[in-house]
């Protein structure tokens, strides 16, 4: 009797942690902003995916925040020309430069794709564009594929989610257990160190 008593204790116990954890990341998720705004850094990195994402990377991009635009998860079918295009801002987009990422096509592949292209550059810090709600998965991916690179989030508010729809909160839902899973698989992961260019 006393066994199923602590183990009740003990399940009880993990269901509130587990209950505070998906609240906590819910009001993380709807309160998150920008991070250092006015910061600029070497390059900015879009993951696709999602409503507005790439067209907030081209205003960045056109205001000054990098040098290098990179969109990571583009599809093969989809052509530079085609992405600049995107963007109707007054401020034209610099002449150079905007790189393509075609590999991904997950979270985890963004993170390999944009490693690969960071080991060909001299760049130390990136501006991280993607929606709020993949925010804490992806800056966890990156993080560990880019050891020692600054990453500012720029997470962004999908005009197509509202914060009060059941389409949200499962979303949010689904989110919070990859990123949970995530979290903890990388924390029995090798973290290699980048391999970069020379400046």
């Amino acid at each position: 009797m006393k066994i199923f008593k602590t183990v009740l204790i003990v399940l009880f116990s993990l269901v509130v942690l587990w209950a505070a954890g998906l609240a906590a990341f819910m009001v993380n998720v709807v309160t998150m902003a920008p991070q250092s705004e006015d910061e600029t850094t070497d390059a900015i990195v879009v993951l696709t995916g999602g409503n507005d994402r790439v067209e907030e990377g081209l205003k960045l991009f056109a205001i000054g925040r990098a040098s290098h635009l990179f969109i990571s998860g583009v599809h093969k079918d989809v052509k530079k020309k085609e992405i600049t295009g995107l963007w109707t801002g007054t401020t034209a987009l610099p002449p150079c430069c905007v790189t393509l990422g075609y590999e991904a096509t997950t979270t985890k592949q963004n993170a390999k794709e944009t490693r690969d292209w960071i080991e060909q550059q001299d760049y130390q810090s990136i501006r991280l564009v993607t929606g709020n709600y993949h925010m804490p998965r992806a800056y966890a991916e990156l993080s560990h594929a880019l050891p020692g690179i600054d990453i500012y989030a720029n997470p962004l508010k999908q005009p197509d989610l509202d914060y009060l729809s059941a389409r949200f909160a499962k979303l949010v839902f689904v989110e919070y257990h990859k990123w949970l899973y995530r979290k903890v698989t990388l924390l029995f992961t090798l973290q290699a160190p980048l391999q970069q260019a020379d400046a």
